[in-house]
């Protein structure tokens, strides 16, 4: 394992983990509900990327870069998609806060789930999560460099996705800051809506780079 290769990958990591995209409006969203469920939704990303690294080191990316249909299938499942998590946020009815009990293991359970499934379905359905650890794989990683060491620059990535948007959720949940968010959660949570749906409309006119 090369370390100059390694910084490389850490370099290109943060500029893309710290570029906004559906994933940044998608923690902000469960996070404004708890730092459970924030966090149980950087877990579900954090799944999704591993699945991404695994399938690009099986050679399957390159099939989806290089097939116009299988990235057009991606790509409008993912727009459908972030339009859908868009439009729910933005004409779901504003509710009363409220705090579940240590009782509530039902809908803890639920919550928490649904959580992490949406965090999961945010990265599997995001092309630009595919084509970034495609790319990654062919343009820093030699045609000699072991299986070990790719998964260890992959997983590389995973850590700086998983620390970034763990710092999201602790900052968003913290009890000073929670309190003012809460107080214009309805307005905060349409402004998410309304960027999930230019998200997903913008993933759905781009365009695979060549």
């Amino acid at each position: 394992m090369n370390l100059e290769t390694w910084l490389t990958v850490l370099g290109i990591g943060i500029l893309i983990v710290l570029s906004p995209d559906p994933q940044w409006a998608i923690t902000i969203k469960t996070s404004l509900f708890s730092r459970e469920y924030g966090f149980c939704t950087v877990f579900g990303m954090c799944t999704g990327s591993i699945v991404h690294i695994t399938y690009c080191l099986l050679g399957i990316g390159v099939i989806i870069s290089q097939s116009i249909l299988l990235f057009n299938v991606v790509k409008w499942i993912g727009a459908v998609y972030l339009i859908y998590l868009g439009l729910k946020s933005l004409f779901t009815k504003k509710q009363q806060n409220v705090f579940l009990t240590k009782n509530d293991n039902i809908s803890n359970q639920l919550s928490r789930w649904k959580s992490y499934h949406t965090g999961l379905l945010t990265s599997l359905l995001n092309p630009k999560a595919t084509l970034f650890y495609l790319s990654l794989f062919t343009q820093v990683v030699q045609p000699g460099t072991s299986i070990f060491a790719q998964l260890f620059y992959g997983l590389s990535v995973v850590g700086i996705e998983m620390i970034w948007y763990s710092l999201m959720v602790i900052f968003l949940t913290h009890s000073y800051i929670r309190k003012r968010f809460m107080a214009i959660s309805a307005c905060v949570e349409r402004i998410s809506g309304a960027i999930l749906v230019l998200l997903g409309i913008r993933l759905a006119f781009s365009r695979p780079s060549n």
